[in-house]
């Protein structure tokens, strides 16, 4: 893999070549007699050639959760695709053999780099076996281990010979750095190198000799040595031992194992996260996982190539060990497994939240409904993701007060029309919700200007509102258009709702912030929904480039301190009014931008949830929460907030409908002026799988409290009851 290189020294070069052209009459000879048992086949094949490359720009183009990914091309597929091109003929391969440097062993190949010291040589290599097998070729290892750590003993083979699992093999052939993803590009394709991405160190090979068969190597335990951190010095130092990026390096292709694990979260383009059995260096979270957290790499969660047809969830399991050799893709090292054994249930259910409606209580849910549109052809919103929806705003989140949808597309979704009007997209998912039983919604939004607010290509992706006009409403004022600033007079919105700032070159290519003011009991309450700029553009943590860069992190922050600058001018104007801020921020609890919209202004009420529960999405491994809600300090102390687990650690197989799980806060408006919890209407238990029981405020108590004292009549007249016995027993002692 490309990061450094090292070099023979010419005159060793050139003593290996001279010898090699001497001994190695004498190598087969000794290699044919030693074998004379076993049935020895001499195939010859040609080197494959290489696509042209050109190098490709990343654009912001889709959302977080589809930008990041990778196409499923860069995986293995079906059979159909051409093999790989020859180069030389069979003829010119024995011509040439005195062109292949004789190496001890595949450890050799490899060295103690992320780029194999034979870049662009040719050699020979004796006693490996095969351990898997593919349509472009198949992986080999050592018979016998080098004994050092630092060097991996297995090599990518490119080849269309025919081999098997254990077969004995001599391999003569050219190494190269190369990419994985360049094998299935099909004849007249061009292949665009991938960005910020490792080489695979391959041999292209020109002969294979079958030499027998031969027992697979032991794998090795990946999980035994792993390091804690990608550390800051990899383009400088190759350092296994505490560095994980070049301990993958070191086990490139070779048949590794994962003892008994569980999985993360649920498969996404044919990759699974696995976190081995007894695993303690980390705090897992309420389903098993690992939460990402602030100077923290979750370096110990092991991807698994397992295909698009596998069926997984959190807190499944595996009663074996996973055991396959180490490759990388789409800028992972991943295991290609060799062993895959059943998968067992672990039992996860989608959670229902334990928030219910009460008359004083204003509810707001902010929820990413992934690139959602009234469009329902192919490659768009199906119907049955307009229902799934809908019955969790029903069943699991209860039908709160407002909901802030996140990625709203226009009208015709990604047809790329000159539509910019999503109205029908929202009123599509409002119908659905009254026609399945649930309240009647009323959908607003600001559309924005065609194509200038990111996300898929034609989508005009957004941030909109469904509110219940039966309890909250929205004050009327005339709405701001796409360019319009929203503003206050007087402590209130000048437009209603109304885009913050959306001509700042911060929010370029980003969906625009939406602020509109609401009226509960009295109270005026700005809810902001935000849809801040994706991570698509960060280095990737095993790149090539290290240490990698947050590249997109500067912009989040400054659309941060935007937001939290509005809010003050809004609290200037009117210390009373309540501020929310809801939606996907793109960053974490704990990050830059999170401190940037709080200020002193705001608290971010993920923050005060349970550690362990502190996610709303699942990427690479790492359960994360994207999905955040802000309160105004002048409310924060009466909000209660939680986030409801029903599409991030499943598939759709499971139910899931978005990428996101939705988080909602609860804002008490009650004017009780003692102390006594506010009560809870009975509210019937709602449809669906939960692994959590509804939580209830208690009963409304029988006491009858004595306002003067705070205590009740029955505590009175016990203390009553107690003096006059007192009393009397006083008076028998004076009369005896």
């Amino acid at each position: 893999m490309k990061k450094t290189s090292k070099q023979l020294p010419v005159l060793f070069a050139t003593a290996i070549l001279l010898a090699s052209s001497v001994l190695s009459p004498i190598v087969q000879a000794n290699e044919a007699s030693s074998s004379s048992s076993e049935t020895s086949v001499t195939t010859t094949s040609e080197s494959s050639s290489v696509a042209s490359t050109t190098q490709s720009q990343s654009s912001e183009t889709t959302s977080e959760s589809s930008a990041s990914s990778t196409s499923s091309t860069n995986e293995p597929s079906s059979t159909s695709e051409e093999t790989p091109k020859t180069e030389a003929s069979s003829s010119e391969a024995r011509a040439a053999v005195s062109e292949f440097t004789e190496v001890a062993n595949i450890g050799q190949i490899q060295g103690e780099a992320h780029e194999s010291p034979y870049n662009g040589k040719k050699v020979r290599v004796s006693s490996v076996v095969v351990t898997k097998t593919d349509r472009y070729g198949f992986y080999a290892q050592d018979i016998k281990a080098d004994g050092n750590t630092k060097t991996s003993d297995a090599i990518y083979v490119v080849s269309k010979e025919k081999v098997a699992v254990g077969d004995r093999l001599t391999i003569e052939g050219e190494v190269k750095e190369g990419y994985m993803e360049s094998l299935s590009v099909r004849p007249g394709q061009t292949f665009r190198k991938p960005t910020d991405s490792l080489t695979v160190t391959q041999l292209f090979a020109s002969k294979v000799t079958k030499n027998g068969t031969a027992a697979l190597p032991e794998s090795v335990n990946i999980s035994e040595r792993m390091p804690k951190d990608i550390v800051d010095n990899t383009p400088t130092v190759y350092d296994p031992e505490h560095d994980a990026l070049d301990y993958w390096e070191s086990l490139e292709g070779m048949l590794t194992t994962v003892k008994k694990p569980h999985v993360l979260g649920p498969q996404y383009r044919g990759d699974i996260y696995l976190l081995p059995a007894g695993y303690q260096e980390l705090p897992l979270n309420n389903i098993g996982g690992v939460n990402l957290r602030l100077n923290v790499q979750n370096t110990a969660t092991i991807p698994v190539y397992v295909g698009n047809k596998f069926v997984a969830k959190a807190k499944d399991y595996f009663n074996e060990d996973v055991v396959g050799v180490v490759s990388y893709r789409s800028k992972v090292f991943k295991l290609e497994p060799t062993q895959l054994p059943a998968l067992q249930d672990g039992g996860l259910q989608r959670e229902v939240s334990k928030l219910y409606p009460s008359e004083d209580k204003l509810t707001i849910a902010s929820y990413n409904i992934e690139n959602f549109s009234a469009n329902n052809a192919t490659g768009e919103t199906p119907d049955a993701k307009v229902e799934k929806i809908a019955k969790s705003f029903i069943n699991e989140i209860h039908s709160p007060d407002i909901i802030t949808l996140i990625e709203v597309q226009d009208n015709n979704g990604s047809v790329n029309d000159g539509t910019v009007s999503g109205v029908q997209s929202g009123e599509k998912l409002a119908a659905k919700i009254k026609q399945l039983g649930g309240k009647e919604y009323k959908y607003v939004e600001v559309a924005p200007v065609d194509g200038a607010d990111g996300g898929k290509p034609g989508s005009n992706i957004r941030v909109a509102f469904l509110y219940n006009p039966q309890r909250v409403k929205i004050v009327e004022r005339e709405a701001g258009s796409s360019t319009e600033a929203a503003a206050f007079k007087d402590g209130h919105l000048v437009k209603n709702p109304a885009r913050i700032d959306p001509t700042n070159p911060v929010f370029e290519k980003v969906r625009k912030s939406l602020a509109a003011e609401f009226e509960f009991k009295g109270e005026r309450i700005v809810v902001i929904a935000n849809h801040l700029k994706s991570k698509l553009g960060d280095d990737a943590v095993y790149g090539s480039k290290q240490p990698a860069v947050q590249n997109t992190l500067a912009q989040r922050i400054e659309q941060g301190k935007l937001l939290n600058a509005f809010v003050k001018e809004g609290l200037k104007q009117n210390p009373n009014l309540k501020f929310v801020l809801t939606g996907d921020f793109n960053d974490f609890e704990f990050s830059e931008t999170a401190k940037a919209v709080a200020g002193n202004e705001l608290v971010n009420m993920m923050l005060n949830h349970d550690a362990a529960d502190r996610y709303s999405y699942f990427y690479r491994g790492s359960n994360q929460s994207l999905d955040n809600i802000f309160v105004s300090k002048n409310i924060a102390d009466k909000t209660v907030f939680s986030p409801v687990h029903i599409n991030a650690s499943f598939m759709e197989e499971h139910g899931r409908a978005s990428d996101h799980d939705p988080v909602i806060a609860q804002l008490d408006f009650s004017q009780k002026k003692d102390d006594t919890p506010p009560t809870q209407p009975t509210e019937p238990k709602p449809s669906g799988d939960s692994t959590t029981p509804p939580n209830r405020d208690d009963k409304p108590t029988k006491k009858r409290i004595l306002p003067s004292t705070g205590t009740t009549g029955a505590e009175v007249a016990v203390v009553g009851l107690v003096i006059l016995s007192a009393t009397l027993l006083w008076r028998k002692k004076v009369t005896d």
